[in-house]
């Protein structure tokens, strides 16, 4: 944290605004240019990850730092987005253990209410719904992943996570 790191075998990539981007842009890239763009993309998220102070995957990274911007766990679906279509040029196992720590830490915006009651509540967290409903969406790629890779326990898990809001 606040040093320089080095990038091996790949480029860095950073001024990740995933809130805006898991949708569409990151998705197309996944077909369009995997191997050049999604690769490096994936790498440079867990590289993050790697040297988060907050043991989190990047939310809207700025110039290697978190900015906390935007609500969501949004590396989740990008990195789960490449893993499904196939692309596997780094280590999966470390990505789906990063994964879950992001969306496991209690400390992150309402997270720790949703993983309780399984929804953010309002008189606890502003934009309570739309993280809900973000929280949810990234739970439910994650539970994606794990099942490709046979994690049944992790896909069980965040499936029941995903739809935990549609009970409460």
């Amino acid at each position: 944290y606040n040093q320089v790191h080095k990038a091996e075998g790949f480029d860095f990539r950073s001024t990740f605004s995933l809130w805006d981007t898991f949708r569409a842009e990151h998705p197309l890239l996944t077909l369009i240019q995997p191997e050049r763009t999604t690769t490096d993309v994936v790498r440079s998220l867990l590289a993050s990850y790697q040297n988060s102070p907050e043991g989190l995957l990047p939310v809207w990274q700025y110039q290697g730092r978190e900015t906390w911007t935007m609500i969501g766990y949004h590396a989740v679906p990008v990195i789960a987005d490449a893993y499904l279509k196939g692309l596997r040029d780094y280590d999966a196992k470390a990505a789906l253990a990063a994964m879950v720590a992001s969306a496991t830490n209690p400390a992150y915006g309402g997270l720790d209410g949703y993983m309780k009651r399984g929804y953010v509540a309002i008189d606890e967290e502003p934009e309570a719904a739309s993280k809900t409903v973000e929280y949810a969406y990234d739970d439910w790629t994650i539970a994606r992943m794990a099942a490709a890779m046979g994690q049944k326990q992790i896909a069980a898990e965040f499936e029941k996570r995903a739809g935990n809001w549609r009970n409460s």
